[in-house]
């Protein structure tokens, strides 16, 4: 960036561990970084990815003017949280019979109908902690009590203001076992990768599998098949143009929004054609690739078709995948993996 010029190293075998895709959404617990840049150059170079539209919305993120989108554990909820909407009802139970213990992508649902119902677009819910031991509540959770008492709430007395968060991307770059994706050379671990180890849904701890042991397996995979690079060892570069950051965050934020209401927690047929349809035309707005920020522009406009597509051909609902207009869960036809390379889409 201090040169403004792009360098082409070239390399035998190459692993993408770019992370997660959470910035593609308005509301995310993700850190800036994650664009979906590993998704979005393997898709361009002809990789196969998988299962993009089962991105998993955590229901409890903090939702404070200024404060970052902070993952609020589930294990506040497990402690004897209760969540409560606007009217301060706790309404967890009339959605599912473990109430406030029930899987994610239950709550994030129920979450989204209790704003519904207010009609208000600063809606939010309320996590409750003011019923437990207060003591026992700050040694619990140290971090969380000290990162709220920064935004002026105690967790032990107030009501928490939360709002569900994209979390993590089931989806990704598609391997094998040992990391190895349908390119020859090319290599996934991580977030960035789809191993198949979560599914449709996602546990906390499958994360941990997915980067210790994979990440781990590709690289010994890597070490094993180090072959000598033929092509010529030069590094070629080009100097950059000067940046439109104006241009570069106005799309960006146009596709945080047109995800987040039509390709989020709950999704439709419609919705979805509609998302696609102005994702299309914002390609020609997108800027020119020249530096990290348009770069990443780039790849958030892929990784978001690839989203919203993946999402429309799925006629069910399954895990994090839920379509108003297909409710139930259809195994007869998609108890598979989707599978997306070059424009073409299918399930196996």
């Amino acid at each position: 960036m201090k040169r403004r010029q792009v360098f082409r190293l070239l390399a035998g075998q190459t692993i993408l561990a770019t992370g997660g895709l959470g910035q593609v959404y308005r509301e995310t617990t993700n850190p800036g970084v994650a664009t979906g840049d590993g998704a979005a150059m393997a898709y361009r170079a002809g990789a196969e990815v998988g299962d993009m539209e089962f991105v998993q919305f955590h229901p409890t993120a903090l939702y404070v003017e200024g404060a970052p989108r902070f993952l609020l554990s589930e294990a506040l909820r497990g402690e004897g949280a209760y969540l409560r909407n606007m009217q301060r009802e706790r309404f967890m139970p009339k959605y599912h019979p473990l109430a406030e213990l029930a899987p994610r992508d239950v709550v994030a649902r129920a979450i989204v109908r209790e704003f519904e119902s207010t009609r208000r677009p600063d809606a939010v819910v309320y996590l409750d902690l003011s019923h437990l031991d207060s003591k026992h509540v700050q040694s619990r959770f140290p971090r969380i009590f000290q990162t709220c008492l920064q935004y002026g709430i105690d967790i032990t007395s107030d009501l928490v203001p939360v709002r569900p968060a994209a979390h993590y991307a089931m989806g990704g770059v598609r391997t094998d076992l040992n990391g190895r994706t349908n390119l020859k050379g090319l290599f996934a671990a991580g977030e960035a990768a789809c191993t198949g180890v979560h599914g449709a849904n996602r546990l906390a701890s499958n994360s941990l599998l997915e980067g210790l042991v994979y990440g781990a397996r590709a690289a010994n995979a890597m070490q094993n098949e180090i072959r000598p690079n033929r092509r010529p060892a030069t590094v070629s570069s080009h100097s950059l143009p000067e940046p439109a950051s104006q241009t570069t965050s106005a799309v960006v934020a146009q596709i945080r929004d047109l995800m987040w209401r039509n390709v989020g927690i709950v999704r439709s047929g419609t919705g979805l054609k509609e998302a696609i349809a102005e994702l299309e035309n914002l390609r020609n707005r997108l800027p020119q690739p020249c530096t990290r920020g348009s770069c990443e522009a780039t790849n958030i406009h892929q990784v978001a078709l690839l989203i919203a597509k993946s999402a429309l051909e799925r006629l069910e609902s399954r895990g994090a995948h839920y379509r108003t207009d297909y409710p139930d869960r259809d195994d007869v036809h998609f108890k598979k993996h989707s599978v997306l390379r070059r424009e073409r889409i299918r399930f196996e």
